[in-house]
């Protein structure tokens, strides 16, 4: 279940609901969302609650009320009972954004008390309605490696392993969940699950996996071709990699890309190079139909890299006693 709300800011109260849709749906629930929020910041944020989850986009437009330049609004989108990641509707509610930031003098809706101030009202709601049609209809990527999450476009995230047979266990699935959906995909291995082992076993675990090959729509490399090539680290080399693999993808007509790169070559003279590499990724592959999947050696990580992947991965994941455990899903900080 999915509703759209349009909040107006009290200054005193926080954010209070002007709009909905459905406009007859009741749930108790929401009136706890504006505890949560920090009244002084705009942008997009996220709050994960137990039975549903909020994607938030607060904004200002001009306003000539005595008491302020602005009117402060706020746009939600309240997912409840469905594992989908919020983030998934970030674009969505800066269009609906950009298209209320276009109503001259929108604030005048927000007090208009006479009674000629249905026909604008209508207008508001049918915009509202337009989007949340479009919101309805959104679909997450599945990335089966047994999370019950659905993540959108633009998801990075990072897997903290033990042993190859968890490497495999996860990344298998991953790739071949690309494959089966038309997704390039690209597959940079290191020492723990070298290229000659995962080629193998992608052979042996995906029916027709030569059609694949043929097809090109997989890469498998070795980190020291990918990562490091001559021999050194250059994340801005990587990273114009990363996009020249994507602009083959869409112009070969593939519906996007799928990545994932081991690294367990990572040694301590390159580790905070790398880290500013993936703190990169989130400025890059958020705009594109992208998704990407490092995959990180529990064993070499101490806590203060363990901590500081976190900070630079939108997701985190581990496996326990055979299930897989999410550490970390979208927050706040990594948004705003």
């Amino acid at each position: 279940m999915r509703v759209l709300i349009l909040s107006h800011f009290n200054v005193i109260k926080g954010p209070r609901e002007f709009l909905k849709i459905p406009e007859d749906f009741i749930f108790d629930k929401l009136r706890s969302i504006p505890k949560y929020l920090n009244l002084d910041e705009l942008g997009f944020f996220i709050n994960d609650y137990e039975s549903f989850k909020t994607a938030n986009l607060k904004f200002k437009v001009p306003s000539k009320m005595e008491r302020m330049e602005y009117e402060e609004l706020m746009l939600s989108v309240v997912i409840i009972n469905e594992e989908i990641s919020p983030k998934i509707f970030q674009s969505s509610l800066k269009e609906l954004k950009e298209e209320l930031e276009n109503i001259k003098n929108l604030y005048k809706i927000l007090y208009d008390y006479s009674e000629d101030k249905a026909p604008k009202l209508s207008k508001l709601k049918e915009i509202l309605l337009k989007h949340y049609q479009i919101i309805k209809d959104i679909k997450g990527i599945q990335l089966d490696i047994d999370l019950n999450y659905n993540f959108p476009w633009g998801t990075h995230i990072c897997y903290f392993y033990k042993k190859k047979e968890d490497l495999m266990d996860i990344l298998i699935p991953y790739i071949k969940k690309g494959l089966e959906n038309d997704q390039f995909c690209v597959w940079v291995t290191s020492e723990d699950l070298n290229e000659k082992e995962a080629r193998e076993r992608l052979r042996s675990e995906i029916k027709n996996f030569n059609k694949f090959l043929k097809k090109k729509q997989i890469e498998i490399f070795p980190y020291d071709e990918w990562y490091l090539k001559d021999g050194e680290f250059d994340f801005q080399r990587v990273l114009d990699g990363w996009m020249q693999k994507y602009d083959y993808a869409i112009s070969h007509g593939f519906n996007g890309i799928r990545v994932t790169g081991n690294t367990a070559w990572l040694e301590q003279k390159t580790w905070k190079d790398f880290s500013e590499y993936e703190e990169e990724i989130n400025n890059v592959v958020g705009n594109y139909r992208m998704i990407v999947l490092c995959t990180y050696s529990a064993e070499k990580c101490g806590i203060d890299e363990i901590l500081g992947v976190m900070k630079t991965h939108q997701v985190a994941t581990i496996r326990k006693e055979g299930k897989w455990e999410i550490l970390q899903k979208y927050t706040d900080s990594i948004f705003n």
